[in-house]
């Protein structure tokens, strides 16, 4: 079996996103190991030391989210017992954990290889997972909000195509009101917020909308959109690195979906004295054209540093048959930031994705059935 062990990791925004200091690209196995006790070593020292409960819970929660195995470091004692606080924690998972069991276990983490919402940072400071059914991947997802929104009683996510049939609260089986129009999902009317992770259930149309199909967009790179996560193109040691996609016709063009390799963090970090940052795409052009002979730019910006998949979005009314999206941008340009203040190495600028995706016409506005207008 083929599988990369990472050891603890601590630093990270949130505390308890350990995926963010992983890497591994899907589909390679990856485990994370770190102790359940907030201090001391990895074995028992003789100390009954603290478990903080919700860092413990939202690391479980990260990972799954991230189809990350955990391991939790339990220091048992020499009779075999472990210290009080460790099993009280323990006594908490036996009754938490079942509630929502179906959401952790056999399941994918979402917006990675397997599809799914995209993960990660949503509005009003809210942080969350998406996981995905393994038996029913094209329509059951799940919602894993770890930090709730600072204000305010709904989740706004990016939907990446998927229509909303239903949507639950998997631990009271509440139906939930939301809109969905746009590319946004937005959950509405959201009192029971958990301590540690508010799930919802959601059921989705079994084919996505808004998306190209796989075929129809040609790439200059073949692996970039032939719907393959394994197959994939960089930059070849060149920059800057710059691809051309084909729809074909003149057809609508409103986003582009990227999904990158999954080959370092994106936090910055040191294991054993040597730096580590993120090698995904930073400072990024997009340009069209209607004949792939005269090219205009269209967007310029900075792309997240983030796990799972990324958006840039072309806007409403773009028409066009060619995109080349290009990083960095060719020529002398204002260096850019992350959004979290830190600018990353030299070669996040290198373009390592698959499959990069074009969006058709956005999903009709739409409302659950009985939300108020």
């Amino acid at each position: 079996m083929d599988m990369v062990s990472h050891e603890q990791k601590t630093g990270m925004t949130p505390p308890y996103d350990q995926p963010s200091a992983i890497w591994t690209p899907m589909p390679r196995l990856a485990e994370s190991c770190y102790k359940v006790p907030d201090t001391g070593s990895w074995w028992y020292d003789g100390q009954d030391r603290p478990v903080s409960t919700g860092l413990n819970v939202d690391r479980y929660v990260a990972d799954a989210g991230s189809s990350v195995l955990s391991l939790m470091d339990f220091t048992a004692m020499v009779d075999g017992r472990f210290p009080p606080q460790q099993e009280k924690f323990i006594d908490l998972l036996k009754d938490y954990l079942p509630p929502v069991w179906e959401s952790l276990h056999g399941v994918y983490g979402g917006g990675f290889t397997y599809g799914g919402m995209q993960p990660g940072t949503w509005n009003d400071g809210a942080y969350g997972y998406i996981t995905v059914s393994r038996s029913r991947p094209a329509t059951t997802q799940y919602i894993h909000v770890t930090t709730r929104p600072t204000s305010g009683d709904e989740v706004r996510i990016r939907d990446n195509g998927y229509r909303i049939e239903q949507i639950t609260d998997l631990r009271t089986g509440r139906r939930l009101h939301f809109d969905q129009g746009g590319v946004t999902l937005t959950v509405k009317g959201i009192t029971d917020w958990d301590p540690y992770d508010t799930v919802f259930k959601v059921t989705t149309a079994a084919h996505r909308q808004g998306v190209y199909p796989t075929g129809l967009v040609k790439a200059s790179e073949p692996a970039l959109t032939d719907g393959d996560f394994t197959t994939y193109s960089d930059n070849k040691g060149v920059l800057p690195a710059g691809y051309t996609l084909d729809l074909g016709r003149i057809r609508k063009a409103a986003f582009l979906g990227v999904n990158q390799r999954e080959w370092s963090p994106t936090h910055n970090r040191e294991t054993f004295g040597h730096k580590e940052d993120s090698a995904r795409i930073k400072d990024y052009t997009v340009s069209v054209s209607d004949d792939g002979a005269t090219w205009r730019e269209v967007k310029a910006g900075v792309l997240e540093s983030a796990r799972g998949i990324r958006f840039i979005d072309l806007g409403d009314r773009l028409r066009t048959r060619c995109i080349r999206p290009t990083s960095p941008p060719p020529g002398p340009r204002p260096r850019s930031r992350t959004s979290t203040g830190s600018s990353r190495s030299a070669r996040s600028r290198s373009v390592t994705a698959t499959p990069t995706v074009t969006a058709d016409p956005a999903v009709p506005p739409r409302r659950s059935p009985g939300a108020a207008r």
